[in-house]
């Protein structure tokens, strides 16, 4: 069993053995008698939702059998957690991974945000708007539908001193598509890979 957790409109296919969750509220929405039509510009992932079986979980919500994962997936969604609940979700999952089970994490990357404002390649609007610490005028509509801001960012280093500290083993750095769990590293999305980092971890 692998979890992709805040899967979005990128969920795993073609593999009984993934659950893909999210927490959108179009999660919940996509099991209304309506057409997907019916939503608008939310269309194609109510029809992704629906035809991939994605399951509406939220970080708080998430609760498994201990030692029942043999992997954990999630892309640019630990940013959007405030870091205590962050720390909450990884210190469980570290229960429920098998003793062979694998933590893969993609987040995006601070340190190359700031390396990019510091060399002057970005300015400070485009670091603040990249890095989406602060957002401008956010209707609820939008905050209800997924487009939070992030609630803390990370390095590599900073992530990986957190999964040491919760007693997560061989805690490693790895690239785009690469490493010790393929059913893992095949859920990386070419779309993010410039602005991300990977990590991996061990129970």
């Amino acid at each position: 069993m692998i979890v992709n957790f805040g899967c979005g409109a990128n969920p795993a296919t073609g593999d009984s053995g993934y659950l893909n969750i999210d927490g959108s509220l179009t999660v919940r929405l996509a099991k209304l008698p309506f057409p997907a039509s019916f939503f608008g510009t939310r269309a194609d992932f109510i029809g992704v939702i629906r035809a991939q079986g994605i399951r509406y979980g939220t970080a708080d919500r998430l609760k498994f059998p201990p030692n029942s994962l043999d992997g954990f997936y999630a892309s640019h969604v630990l940013e959007h957690l405030p870091r205590r609940r962050c720390e909450d979700l990884l210190a469980r999952l570290l229960v429920w991974l098998k003793p062979s089970g694998v933590l893969r994490v993609v987040l995006p990357d601070l340190k190359r945000f700031a390396a990019s404002y510091v060399a002057g390649k970005t300015n400070a609007y485009e670091l603040v708007a990249s890095t989406h610490l602060a957002e401008d005028g956010l209707s609820w509509w939008e905050i209800a539908f997924g487009h939070s801001q992030h609630r803390w960012m990370y390095d590599a280093d900073s992530f990986s001193q957190i999964l040491v500290r919760l007693g997560y083993r061989d805690v490693r750095e790895h690239s785009f598509g690469e490493g010790r769990l393929p059913a893992l590293s095949a859920l990386d999305i070419p779309s993010r890979q410039a602005e991300s980092f990977y990590i991996e971890a061990g129970k």
